[in-house]
């Protein structure tokens, strides 16, 4: 029994207008900074921005994996939002770029360490369809980026200090709204618990089914414990790809397709996710459909980067090309999440702890793609090859379609002992 009063759907709706409000700070700052600082100092100060973005994400996460309960605490996520806010606010009053990228790490690290946690509470909300909350949340993340982009396009070049002022705003407005939603989460939780376990303890004898039951739940299978590394090595790799555009287009447009703002593939991309996300979301049911999902998003990526190599001086490629990385994080992101998910309740491990693993190879992707994206220009530039950059990595997302297709759902079939056909989360 849980409690009465206890609104659920409400509670993750504080969540989602929390992270979109973030969503739009961070959208809002990101291809602000990122230009300034390339056009100041070099493109590969204006990547180091973003690796060392993911760099503190991937060190946070890690972070959070070997201490969960301290950071999955209410106080402690809302702690680390704004830590975040606060790094990126500084960023408006540093004249080195070595010193943007060092508070750039900072604000990875609190990223990194709230995060998980966000999952985490999330996946409390047992009432609700775990597909859907995930697709909403990244629905969230999408119509915060559109606002922030769309803003990004009206400020003048000359007030960044307004611009992380209001970031930090959001950033202090998604904490409230988190703490919110957490408190009552925890309060919900405990007493479902109290509802639940003096059932059990109270019975002389209880079933044998039902010892077997918390025996499991004390004490996990530990052979199962954690998902393959190919597993998190596809999460990264898959992010490694999509997070070219932050990078690659940037550099690309202003040299190549001039003629249309550097701005406008991201906030296409963001609106495509918006409409999109949940419909598709949806027709995923069963688990062998997450994974085909899966390989769809890798598909998407290949033929992305296929476009950009024969057309790499064509605005409108540019934008069909967004448009398809758009769908390829639409097919994998909530799928990933539904899988991560799903093998936890399978052998009973920490849902919190897997999901921040899942987040350092994420984050380790987003970390390498944002440099390779740079030094893969650069690259291209030095051999007088604009499309090769593009080329090699519609090499490398064909490779990762033929693993996603069997390799990967056997391992993780295997681990999990997961019957793929199978209906119920």
């Amino acid at each position: 029994m849980t409690n009465k009063k206890f609104n659920p759907l409400f509670n993750s709706y504080l969540i989602y207008v929390g992270v979109a409000i973030a969503s739009g700070g961070v959208a809002l700052y990101t291809p602000l900074i990122v230009s300034e600082t390339g056009k100041h100092f070099s493109g590969f100060w204006a990547a180091s921005i973003l690796f060392g973005l993911n760099l503190g994400r991937v060190v946070g996460s890690y972070l959070g994996s070997k201490f969960p309960k301290v950071a999955n605490h209410p106080l402690a996520v809302s702690g680390n939002i704004l830590l975040e806010g606060v790094a990126l606010y500084c960023m408006a009053f540093l004249d080195h770029a070595w010193a943007l990228a060092a508070f750039a790490l900072l604000a990875g690290l609190g990223s990194g360490l709230s995060f998980p946690g966000l999952k985490n509470y999330l996946l409390k909300l047992r009432e609700l369809d775990q597909s859907s909350l995930f697709s909403r949340l990244a629905f969230a993340i999408r119509m915060g980026l559109v606002s922030g982009y769309l803003t990004a396009s009206w400020v003048p070049e000359d007030s960044l200090k307004v611009v992380f002022l209001i970031v930090l705003i959001t950033f202090v407005a998604y904490a409230l709204f988190m703490l919110i939603a957490m408190k009552a989460i925890t309060k919900n939780e405990i007493a479902y618990l109290s509802s639940n376990v003096p059932h059990l303890t109270q019975q002389q004898h209880p079933p044998l089914q039902v010892t077997a039951q918390s025996d499991l739940i004390r004490h996990p299978r530990s052979s199962n414990a954690g998902l393959p590394v190919l597993f998190y090595l596809s999460n990264a790799i898959f992010w490694c790809f999509a997070v070219q555009p932050m990078i690659g287009f940037s550099l690309h447009i202003p040299k190549y397709t001039p003629e249309i703002p550097v701005s406008t593939p991201f906030w296409i991309a963001a609106l495509v996710i918006i409409f999109f996300q949940i419909p598709i979301s949806k027709r995923a049911v069963r688990t062998y459909h997450h994974f085909r999902f899966l390989q769809i998003g890798y598909v998407c990526l290949f033929l992305s980067f296929v476009v950009m190599t024969l057309f790499s001086h064509s605005g409108t490629a540019v934008i069909i090309s967004a448009v398809l990385l758009s769908f390829g994080q639409v097919f994998y992101g909530p799928s990933l999440d539904v899988l991560t998910a799903r093998f936890a309740d399978k052998v009973n491990a920490d849902t919190g702890q897997l999901m921040s693993r899942q987040m350092i190879y994420q984050s380790m992707g987003n970390m390498i793609g944002s440099m390779a994206g740079g030094l893969l220009f650069d690259l291209a530039q030095s051999v007088h090859m604009p499309a090769l950059n593009w080329l090699l990595l519609a090499a490398g997302s064909l490779a990762m379609v033929i693993v996603s297709k069997n390799k990967i759902p056997m391992l993780y079939r295997n681990a999990g002992n997961v019957d793929l056909a199978q209906r119920s989360p």
